[in-house]
């Protein structure tokens, strides 16, 4: 069984509870965690708030805290094949993937803001002759972070890597659903020696363990990625103590496609953005605009292409696509398919669907024929389910893609270079890829539009910003005070 990992030592909850670890794709049992108590979050709270206030990390020369986030960056490439098949047994996503993309890119945001550490500077407002003026960058506090369970290890890196490298403490949360290398990830800090209390790794549900974790008063701020149903019960939570937030939320992507696009690569662009890791990723390319000219050919083609996709076991690096997280997921995709076609959507390509309590493996699936009144054009499906829609003209194609409550990223396919970055300029979406350029980077910020997020992810300046407080220091110069009040 698998315990919590609280100030620097591995602990079993208060409660003696525990939660079953499953492999969606096999309905297999991985393993067992100990679920966390409110006791056992206010112990995990308190251990990063005394390692805050009175530990070393905060204090620590930062090109020091860079080392052990390097060290850690280094620890989980040596044991890149330990990573890959434990987040692909957790949540059934290929290995391929995992190994091609997760565990390398984990590695590669911690060694990223590894130097970040000793760069974090302030201001010097010297204008005045009898006063300086110094503003000082300095870490915030104990942050709680909390991940979903798409990219397990990835998630926990990008939160995990710029709150430590600002020399904040954290209280990390898994989902549930896949904890297992978040705990790895503390046994290598563990191992590194990273101070007790610096990382903290609670296990259980978002109502009991995420609940008594965001609303602790010893926690600073709360950072969130996640369904925004439950980024508006963080900004609730937030009101005790009046807590930052960072949310990074739902997304449905709009690709916009131009008749001057390249459709080869627009084929291969759709394809990946919408059923690489079938479909569960807040940026995935769920709805596809293609100009009223283009589109039976276009749509051919994609068709074509995803028919060729090989669907199946995980573990096989053979194939494209594994399976969706949960069996409860996998409901709420086929529920919105059933959607789709009692809205009137015409379904031009599925496969069997899956039956039995432990079935997740979702086919593709595309409609045609979409408005954007219909459900499946509106609402994160998070699932391998493309709506296709068509527009006349540049005015009509970016009143459709904005016409979503959600803006986290759209895609611009055209070889007209003023109308890609007049279009991206009007799109209301936080990050815009032009041609597939959307590949995750540690230094570009991740932004969120309306209802996909507060604050920004990533991104060095905006890591500063989001991860220390500023503090103004007015330093009088003046040999003579001012008489007031004699």
């Amino acid at each position: 069984m698998k315990q919590l990992y609280i100030d620097g030592a591995w602990t079993h909850g208060t409660g003696l509870r525990t939660w079953a670890v499953t492999n969606p794709a096999t309905g297999q049992h991985l393993d067992d965690v100990s679920v966390a108590s409110t006791e056992d979050v206010d112990r995990a709270v308190r251990a990063a708030r005394r390692a805050f206030d009175d530990g070393p990390w905060p204090r620590l020369d930062p090109l020091a805290r860079g080392r052990m986030l390097r060290q850690l960056a280094e620890r989980i490439r040596s044991r890149l094949e330990d990573f890959a098949m434990v987040d692909t047994l957790n949540v059934g996503k290929p290995i391929r993937d995992t190994r091609g993309f997760d565990v390398p890119c984990a590695a590669d945001l911690f060694e990223s803001y590894a130097g970040l550490s000793d760069k974090i500077a302030g201001k010097c407002y010297g204008t005045l002759p009898d006063n300086v003026t110094m503003q000082f960058r300095e870490p915030m506090g104990a942050i709680a972070a909390i991940v979903p369970w798409n990219f397990p290890l990835t998630n926990a890196a990008i939160k995990l890597a710029p709150i430590l490298a600002c020399g904040n403490t954290v209280v990390l949360k898994p989902s549930e659903v896949s904890p297992l290398s978040a705990l790895m990830l503390a046994e290598l800090a563990h191992d590194i020696g990273f101070p007790p209390g610096v990382i903290n790794v609670v296990h259980g549900t978002g109502a009991e363990t995420g609940t008594a974790l965001v609303r602790h008063p010893g926690i600073d701020k709360i950072t969130f990625t996640g369904r925004h149903q439950t980024g508006i019960q963080m900004l609730e939570a937030a009101k005790i103590g009046m807590k930052g937030v960072l949310l990074e939320l739902g997304g449905k992507t709009a690709s916009v496609v131009f008749p001057d696009a390249p459709l080869e690569q627009v084929v291969n662009g759709v394809i990946t953005g919408i059923f690489y890791n079938l479909g569960q990723v807040c940026v995935a390319g769920s709805r596809l605009l293609v100009h009223e000219s283009q589109h039976d050919d276009l749509l051919d083609r994609i068709v074509a292409k995803a028919k060729a996709l090989r669907q199946g076991d995980p573990t096989d690096p053979n194939n494209h696509l594994g399976c969706l997280a949960t069996p409860q997921h996998c409901s709420t995709v086929q529920r919105y398919v059933e959607q789709a076609q009692h809205d009137g959507a015409r379904c031009v390509l599925t496969g069997q669907l899956p039956t039995g309590a432990q079935n997740c493996f979702h086919p593709p699936t595309i409609f045609d024929r979409v408005t954007s009144a219909m459900t499946i054009a509106r609402e994160e499906i998070f699932g391998p389910v493309l709506s296709v829609m068509t527009f006349r003209d540049e005015e009509e194609a970016v009143r459709i893609a904005n016409d979503c409550d959600f803006g986290l990223m759209g895609n611009l396919w055209t070889s007209d270079g003023t109308r890609a970055l007049r279009v991206a300029r009007r799109l209301r979406a936080g990050r815009i890829t032009i041609n597939g350029g959307g590949a995750l980077r540690p230094n570009v910020p991740v932004f969120g539009y309306k209802l996909s997020g507060i604050g920004a992810e990533l991104g060095f300046d905006e890591a500063v910003h989001e991860y220390t407080s500023s503090k103004a220091v007015l330093y009088s110069l003046a040999t003579e005070k001012s008489p007031w009040p004699e």
